[in-house]
């Protein structure tokens, strides 16, 4: 089970182990402030105690403290005046450094004394709390290490000390020595150096005429106690917990709610280590118990705490909970009530059926992965009971529907609970949701117009396409609702129908041929609504022109092959709203809350588009001039504040992107002559962009470039002084050097004219080491793409950079990380050069090199994981090239 979070008291919140013991400035006389760091964290190693021979106090007693003064400096240490607080501070540490053991026995006197200021005892609290318990691991060993070492009387004294403060009339120095005794348990448990802990604390619930708050301490130091899950304990202690806990929680035994309420929380820890799955009478015991915790007449706290059991319970046993379930549901019909509820309540009950739905949607998916692997669970036992919860779900909705903040939380906790009941129970929810769709989706409150909707988009994942038929049918009718709101969820969730049920693939689809116009026609006009609508109307055509790019199977009907062409007669249309969704401002053009999600549907309909469909392409040649225009004017336009230049850079890149997929698109196909029409404009365009400041936009321009070439190909050499003006070492990043590798290619041995210069400003960047390993590879990329050019002019320099770059002043312990990304660099170098040169005398002299450096690799144990599978790889492709060389001089055999 998860852990109880504690409460953000001053102790609590103070876990970590720091330097000073009092509070930071401003704190007041209540010690309610952030402290600063505590004493007990220092790493000096505790000094021997000087009380180490004292008798440990007979049961009950009081310690005497083994420091004079130290109320007034913990006092002064939280002063208000700087001075002051800082002079205690050091008078602190100096008590702490002096005698570890005596401080830490004054502290704990100082906390039981009821004579003492309560903001001192809080202080002295939490000084002590931190002295067991730190922040982090190596603190927490530190810290377990010196309680150790402390005098065992010593520690004999403290302990008694705070089990005697459990029953003091301060509620801060209760809680503090509650949270100490937890944590010393954990630490004092496993060793058995504290044997009588739980006898003692059992013995304070048991005592006649123990006030209540002495109970309500008792039990929260049994909450911090089981907290620590890695404790073991008897079968009768836990059994003895158990019933003091319960006997606790009974409403006509005990009658204070405080005491109640901390036995509801101490159940929910002690229930990790009861027997619930397999003892009966315990598992009716706990039942029993919470279900009457969770009952309309107790406090909310308690009920609360209630649910959280029940939901603890939910997420380990949900197989034990089928006898309760009616029990269950009457409490949550109790929690949710006809006003809603209380909210801490109302959440915490609906966490529960949601993580009920949870475990069971788990326990299918895990029985079809591992169907033979796991035994046969059966959950349909929740069936029924989740369809009674989904009207006091509805009801809840009805009752919150986002008119605050807290009701915020209730509606969509509420919301998400009914998508995973929807998950659960498949076709049954949908006759009980569409009752209450069909019953507000028309009523004047816009409100429940929007409630409906949601209430459409939540129950999309489980019931069956036919039950879900009438959906789209709604969701049109409320695109065009007069209030933005309701257009914009109306939006929203079509995009939601598109990305979870809309596959060309599938044998049914959730719209049908006639649906279709009324659908683009309906995202073709709410494009150009206002941005808080244009935005939700771009994620729809995001999602359904993706939905266009599943795979389709050889199976599948052969007219389903062709179905992306039913976009086309659209593309027009949707491409103009696309466009007016993220329409430049000549005011302010940076300015544009809808352009991300815009630019991104006009990148997947250029991407899913069938370049075969004559409306398609004309859709997207008309399209390409247009982004252009708006990248030159953002490319001129003056951005002055710091967010309008993110803006601008960020706008850029999208421009670039989406330019990318209309040269991809139009690059492949009958109508590349219009990008290469426009080629010198574009990369112009593309080039100034590779000067701004923004890394994301520069490396989007660059793969552009490299985009373009390949659509461009050799005749891309025209375009080559253009590009060179912008070739610079500064310039350089991998993305741009991976695209200097797409354009060799593309160009091939047409590239000839501008090797020598593009070769000599890529040794250049050899002497800057972030840009090495990048520089080896795009050499491989090189030799693959002009190989006898690069063979005869560019391979001795090649090869001697390889050697330098392999040689063992790189590959010291404190470069490891960039040894392994050089290394991988020289693979991929070798690999390209090895497989782009034709002559078997420069091969072997390669294949040489190579070896040696793969011999030095294979040495250096400290090597990364991928420096071996790049070393695996080269050696594949030599092992291809060496074959090659093999069948050449069998053939000259043959001659």
């Amino acid at each position: 089970m998860p852990k109880r979070k504690r409460e953000t008291t001053p102790l609590a919140a103070t876990a970590s182990p720091p330097p000073g013991p009092g509070p930071g400035p401003g704190a007041g006389a209540s010690g309610e402030a952030t402290l600063r760091r505590p004493l007990a964290a220092t790493a000096s190693p505790p000094p021997v105690p000087g009380a180490s021979g004292d008798p440990a106090p007979l049961d009950g007693q009081l310690i005497q403290p083994a420091m004079d003064n130290i109320t007034p400096i913990l006092k002064d240490a939280q002063d208000p005046d700087n001075n002051i607080r800082l002079a205690a501070e050091g008078k602190l540490k100096q008590l702490q450094e002096r005698n570890r053991s005596n401080f830490l026995l004054s502290l704990s006197a100082e906390l039981s004394s009821e004579a003492s200021p309560p903001e001192c005892r809080c202080l002295a609290g939490i000084i002590l709390k931190n002295s067991v318990e730190g922040k982090y691991s190596e603190d927490n060993s530190l810290l377990i290490k010196q309680w150790n070492n402390l005098d065992p009387c010593i520690k004999s004294q403290i302990k008694e000390s705070l089990l005697i403060t459990l029953g003091s009339s301060a509620p801060q120095a209760r809680h503090a020595s509650s949270q100490i005794i937890g944590r010393l348990a954990y630490i004092e448990t496993p060793s058995e150096r504290w044997q009588d802990l739980i006898g003692r604390l059992l013995r304070n619930m048991a005592q006649q005429g123990a006030s209540p708050t002495l109970k309500q301490a008792t039990l929260e130091a049994l909450e911090y106690l089981f907290e620590e899950e890695n404790l073991r304990f008897d079968k009768d202690t836990i059994n003895g917990v158990l019933d003091a806990v319960i006997r606790a929680m009974n409403h006509q035994a005990e009658k204070s709610s405080e005491v109640r309420l901390a036995a509801v929380k101490a159940l929910r820890n002690v229930l990790t280590f009861a027997n619930f799955a397999n003892d009966d009478d315990c598992r009716n015991h706990i039942m029993t118990a919470i279900c009457d915790a969770a009952k309309h007449d107790e406090a909310a706290e308690i009920k609360h705490a209630a649910f959280v059991c029940l939901t603890a319970i939910a997420s380990n046993y949900i197989m034990e909970l089928e006898p309760y379930m009616e029990t269950t549901l009457s409490r949550t019909t109790e929690a949710l009530g006809l006003e809603g509820g209380v909210e801490t309540v109302a959440l915490e009950c609906i966490e529960f059926w949601s993580t009920i739905c949870g475990e069971v949607i788990e326990l299918r998916e895990r029985k079809k992965r591992f169907a033979d692997a796991i035994p046969s669970a059966d959950c349909h036992f929740t069936e029924k009971p989740l369809c009674s919860l989904v009207p006091l779900l509805l009801q809840t909705l009805s009752l919150h529907q986002e008119r605050d903040v807290d009701e915020l939380n209730i509606f969509m906790s509420a919301v998400a609970c009914l998508g995973l009941v929807a998950r659960t129970i498949g076709d049954a929810v949908v006759p009980l949701a569409m009752q209450f769709v069909e019953g507000n989706i028309k009523v004047a409150d816009w409100r429940s117009r929007k409630t409906a909707i949601s209430v459409l988009g939540v129950m999309l994942e489980g019931p069956s396409i036919e039950k879900l038929a009438p959906v789209v049918g709604l969701l049109m009718d409320r695109m065009e609702d007069p209030h933005m709101e309701v257009r914009g969820t109306a939006a929203c969730t079509l995009g939601r129908v598109f990305e979870l049920r809309h596959s060309p693939a599938l044998d049914k689809r959730f719209f049908t041929n006639e649906d279709f116009p009324r659908i683009m026609a309906a995202l073709s006009k709410s494009g150009k609504d206002v941005p808080e609508v244009s935005k939700e109307v771009c994620g729809a055509i995001y999602f359904l022109a993706r939905g266009y790019d599943v795979a389709i199977s050889s199976e599948v009907d052969h007219s389903k092959k062709r179905i992306s062409s039913e976009l086309s007669p659209f593309l027009g249309g949707v491409i103009d709203a696309l466009l007016s969704a993220s329409e430049l401002d000549m005011k302010t053009p940076f300015g544009l809350p809808a352009s991300a999600s815009a630019y991104g549907a006009l990148i997947e309909v250029v991407r899913v588009s069938n370049i075969w469909d004559l409306n398609a392409v004309l859709a997207i040649i008309v399209l390409m001039p247009r982004i252009m225009r708006r990248l030159n004017t953002t490319l001129d336009a003056k951005a002055i504040s710091s967010d309008d230049k993110t803006n601008k850079h960020d706008l850029q890149a999208l421009l670039c992107d989406v330019l990318h997929a209309i040269i991809e698109k139009l690059g492949n196909s009958l109508h590349g002559d219009k990008v290469r029409e426009s080629a010198p404009f574009m990369l112009l365009q593309f080039c100034r962009v590779l000067t701004c400041d923004c890394s994301t936009a520069r490396d989007k321009a660059a793969l552009t470039i490299g985009a373009l070439a390949r659509a461009v190909g050799p005749k891309f050499l025209d375009f080559m002084p253009i590009f060179l003006q912008y070739y610079s070492v500064k310039l350089f990043s991998p993305i741009y050097l991976e695209a200097i590798g797409t354009i060799f290619h593309a160009l091939g041995d047409e590239i000839l004219p501008c090797c020598d210069h593009m070769m000599d400003v890529l040794y250049k960047g050899l002497s800057q080491p972030e840009l090495k390993p990048q520089i080896l590879a795009c050499f491989g990329e090189i030799a693959l793409a002009i190989g006898k050019i690069f063979e005869e002019k560019y391979l001795k320099a090649v090869r001697k950079e390889l050697k330098e770059a392999a040689n063992p002043r790189y590959y010291d312990e404190d470069k490891v990380d960039y040894g392994n990304q050089l290394r991988q660099g020289i693979c991929k170098a070798y690999s390209g050069i090895l497989r782009g040169i034709k002559d078997r005398k420069s091969g072997l002299k390669v294949a040489a090199d190579l070896v040696e450096f793969i011999e030095a690799v294979s040495e250096d144990k400290s090597r990364g994981v991928g420096v071996t599978y790049s070393a695996v790889d080269v050696l594949d492709q030599f092992g291809f090239t060496a074959e090659s060389w093999k069948e050449g001089l069998i053939s000259e055999l043959w001659r």
